[in-house]
C-alpha cells in the first residue's frame, strides 16, 4: 500500500490480518484518526471482519476529526482497547501501557454482578478481557440503599477467578452529580456501537439517544442546544432544565474545591484486590491503574417511577 492522502481504513486492517499465526493470539497496533473517507466506511463491515479472527485491536486515535465510534465499536469486538493520543501526549508511555498488555495473560470471559440492591441500566457489565493495567469503569442504576457484594468473575490460565467485597450503596448522595451525565452519554455510545454493529436498528438506537440527549442536556448526533434570550425562554414557557443542571453541577464542584482532598475508595476494610497497581519502568511513561481496577459509578434511584436522584 502507498500513502495517497487519504484514509483506506478498512484496506488497512485487513492487510494487518493477512499471516496470522494460528498457534498464538495476535496483536495489532493501529494508529489512526479513524475518518475513514476512502474505501468501505460501513462500521458493521469493520465489526464483521474482525470478529472473524482471534487477535486483539489497540487503536489510538490522533486528530480533532477523530472517529470515537467507529474505533470503539472495532476495539471491542476483539476485545482490545484503545485511547485519544496528540503531539502533546506521552504518546511512548501509551504504547508501553500497550505493549505491558499485549505481553502479559488478560483475564477472560470477565463480568460483574451486584447482590444485595437490585441495579439496571448498567453498561458493560459483560465486560469479556480485562488487560494489564486497564480500569474498568461501569455506571448503572440501583433502586434501594443498602449493603450490596460487587463481585468481578472471570478466568485467567484456565481457572475461575473471582474478586468480591461489600459495601453501602447510600440512599442518596448528591457530592457528584455530574454521574447523571456520564451515565446518559456512556449509555448513548453503548447504543451508537450496538447501532454500527447492526445489533439494533437505527430507529431503536436513535429514539434511545434522543430520549437520553433531551432528558440529560446533551448534544449527540439526534439532539442539539437551542440558544434564546431570557425572554423568549419566558414568553414560550420553556423549561431551562440544563440551565438548572449546570448550576447543581458547578455547587457541587465548589463545595469538593472547598473541602481538603479525600479517598473516596469503598472497599477499604473489605479489599476487592490484594496486589498493587502495576506500572511500566521508571522513565518509560505514566504508571497504569491495576488490570483488576473496578470504578462502579451507580446513581440511586428512585423504587417507583425510576426517577434519578443526584448522585
Amino acid at each position: 500500500m502507498q500513502a495517497r492522502g487519504s484514509t483506506n481504513l478498512y484496506d488497512g486492517v485487513r492487510l494487518g490480518l493477512t499471516h496470522l499465526d494460528d498457534d498464538r493470539a495476535t496483536s495489532i497496533v493501529l494508529v489512526t484518526d479513524a475518518v475513514t473517507n476512502t474505501g468501505v466506511v460501513d462500521p458493521k463491515a469493520f465489526h464483521e471482519l474482525l470478529r472473524q479472527y482471534d487477535i486483539r485491536l489497540f487503536g489510538f486515535l490522533m486528530g480533532n476529526n477523530a472517529n470515537w465510534p467507529l474505533m470503539r465499536m472495532a476495539c471491542e469486538t476483539t476485545g482490545g482497547s484503545y485511547a485519544g493520543v496528540s503531539n502533546s501526549d506521552d504518546i511512548i508511555g501509551q504504547i508501553l501501557l500497550a505493549k505491558s498488555k499485549i505481553l502479559h495473560e488478560c483475564l477472560h470471559d470477565a463480568r460483574v454482578t451486584i447482590d444485595g440492591v437490585k441495579s439496571f441500566d448498567a453498561t458493560d457489565v459483560a465486560i469479556g478481557k480485562v488487560y494489564r493495567g486497564q480500569q474498568l469503569v461501569i455506571f448503572g442504576r440501583y433502586e434501594q440503599a443498602g449493603p450490596a457484594t460487587v463481585a468481578l468473575h472471570a478466568r485467567l490460565t484456565g481457572e475461575d477467578r473471582t474478586y468480591t467485597t461489600t459495601f453501602e450503596f447510600p440512599e442518596i448522595d448528591t457530592e457528584n452529580p455530574e454521574l447523571e451525565r456520564l451515565w446518559a452519554m456512556d449509555r448513548i455510545e453503548q447504543f451508537t456501537t450496538l447501532r454500527q454493529a447492526g445489533l439494533v436498528s437505527a430507529a431503536e438506537a436513535r429514539e434511545v439517544i434522543e430520549q437520553l440527549g433531551v432528558e440529560y442536556q446533551l448534544v449527540t448526533d439526534h439532539t442539539a442546544m437551542v440558544v434564546l434570550p431570557d425572554e423568549t425562554f419566558a414568553e414560550y414557557a420553556i423549561e431551562r432544565r440544563n440551565q438548572q443542571r449546570v448550576a447543581t453541577e458547578r455547587t457541587a464542584q465548589a463545595q469538593r474545591a472547598a473541602q481538603p482532598p479525600r479517598g473516596n475508595r469503598v472497599d477499604r476494610a473489605q479489599p476487592m484486590f490484594q496486589q498493587p497497581a502495576p506500572g511500566v519502568p521508571a522513565g518509560n511513561g505514566g504508571g497504569a491503574i491495576g488490570p483488576l481496577g473496578l470504578l462502579l459509578l451507580a446513581l440511586p434511584a428512585l423504587a417507583r417511577g425510576g426517577r434519578k436522584v443526584a448522585s
